[in-house]
């Protein structure tokens, strides 16, 4: 009967699969596969649906001239930024993956990738250190976060 049971006491089964995924790096390319889809969704959504019509019918349901103006603002932002978050999105997905097969080059291509994620809006508007910096946040801890993986991915 004890042979059945499972050898929890065995130290040396204790560690009987050395190649599996530490959790760390589980957990971040879940979320960062999530974050990637949310953001494929909401992009691929916006370029299929969001036309002039629909903003104009959107406007038109707006209190004042100063909301109308800004929502103009978000549009062109919107429109100008969408496809490029899209793209890169997709890319981002292709890099956690090679991550999550402890490639090297998936987090040379996620840095990269980061960072073009993080300079896209300033390709419509003016650039601002504050949002570059509230706006890196994240993807600043994702990268020391996965970082602490470097030591499993192989060239």
């Amino acid at each position: 009967m004890s042979e059945s049971l499972s050898n929890f006491d065995n130290q040396e089964d204790s560690n009987l699969v050395h190649d599996e995924r530490p959790v760390l790096l589980k957990v971040l390319c879940i979320l960062s596969w999530v974050g990637s889809g949310i953001q494929i969704i909401s992009s691929t959504l916006y370029s299929s649906i969001i036309n002039e019509t629909v903003k104009q019918e959107f406007f038109a349901l707006l209190p004042n001239k100063e909301v109308v103006d800004m929502y103009e603002q978000l549009f062109i932002l919107l429109d100008s930024t969408s496809i490029w978050y899209l793209i890169l999105y997709l890319i981002n997905v292709a890099v956690v993956h090679m991550m999550w097969n402890f490639k090297m080059n998936g987090y040379y291509g996620y840095i990269f990738t980061q960072i073009l994620i993080l300079l896209v809006p300033f390709s419509v508007n003016p650039f601002s250190f504050s949002q570059f910096a509230v706006s890196s946040i994240f993807p600043i801890i994702f990268i020391f976060l996965y970082g602490l993986n470097i030591k499993l991915f192989k060239s």
